[in-house]
C-alpha cells in the first residue's frame, strides 16, 4: 500500500472518531476563521464542495456566502473523464446525490460556471503539509482541475491534519492558503 493510501486510511479514521460535539466545535471555529479572510470577504462566486457527514460542513459557509450575496458554485463529477463542472445553485432542489454519495448539482436545474469564473475555490482535503500540498480522496479530480485553474484557492483543516511533508506527484499542486482552529497559513509561492 503506498503511504498516501497509510496516510489517508489514518486520518480518515481519526477524523471519523471525532466526537460530533468536538467536531462541530472545530468546524465553527474554521468558519468563523474563513469568514474574517479578506479572501472570503472579497468574493463574489465562491467554488465549494457539499459536504459529506466526514468532511468539515460546509452547509453554514453556504448560508453565510449566500446572506452576504456571493455566488455558490458546486462541482459536479464527470466520471469518464475525471474532471469537475461547477454549477451555480441556490435552491436545495437544484442538487442531489450523484458521484460517491456526494450531493452535486443537476445540470438541468442549475448554471454552468466556468472554473476561472469562481473568486475562491475551498479545495477539500484530507491532509495537507506545510506547503500546501494536499491528499484528497484519491479520485485526482482537483489535480486536474487546479492545473488550469487562475483564481485562489483555500483548504479548511484543523491543525491534526497538518504534516511536515506528504508524498508528492509531478502532478500535485498547492493550496494558496490553510485556515485551521488556530491560524491562517499563507503559502509562499
Amino acid at each position: 500500500m503506498s503511504e498516501k493510501k497509510i496516510l489517508r486510511q489514518k486520518m480518515l479514521k481519526y477524523l471519523s472518531g471525532l466526537p460530533e460535539h468536538e467536531k462541530k466545535e472545530m468546524a465553527e471555529k474554521l468558519q468563523k476563521k474563513l469568514y474574517t479572510s479578506p479572501l472570503f470577504q472579497k468574493a463574489e462566486t465562491i467554488g465549494i464542495t457539499i459536504s459529506t457527514d466526514i468532511e468539515w460542513n460546509t452547509y453554514e459557509i453556504i448560508e453565510k456566502a449566500r446572506e452576504e450575496g456571493k455566488k455558490i458554485a458546486s462541482p459536479k463529477c464527470i466520471v469518464k473523464t475525471k474532471e469537475m463542472q461547477y454549477y451555480v445553485w441556490d435552491q436545495q432542489d437544484q442538487i442531489q446525490v450523484g458521484y460517491a454519495g456526494i450531493k452535486e448539482p443537476i445540470p438541468e436545474k442549475a448554471t454552468p460556471i466556468a472554473a476561472n469564473d469562481i473568486d475562491l475555490l475551498l479545495v477539500p482535503g484530507i491532509i495537507f503539509d506545510k506547503s500546501g500540498y494536499r491528499i484528497g480522496y484519491g479520485g485526482g479530480y482537483y489535480d486536474r482541475m487546479l492545473a488550469d485553474y487562475t483564481g485562489t484557492t483555500l483548504s479548511l483543516c484543523i491543525e491534526k491534519q497538518i504534516v511536515d511533508q506528504i508524498p508528492r506527484e509531478h502532478y500535485d499542486l498547492p493550496v494558496e492558503q490553510l485556515i485551521t482552529e488556530k491560524r491562517m497559513i499563507k503559502i509562499p509561492k
